[in-house]
């Protein structure tokens, strides 16, 4: 599978619902912990001028993801426009390495200031298409 390990991590009993497989509300944390360690590795750190901001999510869920699996996500640059870009997380279990869901965010570099969006900075376009 295409893409850049961004998080690894195992869920906990508390992760799960009363069926016993991981709630919605945490493959979005997830998610998000991987899109930050993104971010960290193209050497952004929000200030009070810049920062990013996420305006959609679209998430498949593809299979049960039970308590006590170690799970890997991995992060693809899908598009990088001007000031936004698409990224294709994709969530598997580590031991079998089987898909267990994806989601697609469009992120926005984010002007604290004037509340709106503003253009990616070269240093940061250079590092995401490293990647």
């Amino acid at each position: 599978m295409a893409g850049t390990e961004t998080l690894r991590t195992y869920v906990q009993p508390w992760h799960c619902d009363e069926m016993g497989h991981m709630n919605v509300r945490h493959y979005l944390g997830m998610f998000d912990d991987a899109a930050f360690v993104l971010l960290a590795m193209i050497g952004h750190v929000t200030d009070e001028n810049f920062g990013w901001a996420d305006v959609q999510h679209t998430i498949r869920y593809l299979d049960e993801v039970p308590r006590g699996t170690a799970v890997v996500v991995t992060s693809e640059l899908v598009k990088l426009g001007t000031k936004s870009m698409t990224v294709l997380h994709r969530m598997s279990d580590a031991a079998s390495d089987s898909l267990r869901a994806e989601a697609e965010t469009v992120t926005v570099y984010f002007d604290l200031k004037a509340r709106k969006a503003a253009p990616i900075p070269e240093v940061y376009r250079t590092k995401l298409e490293a990647l």
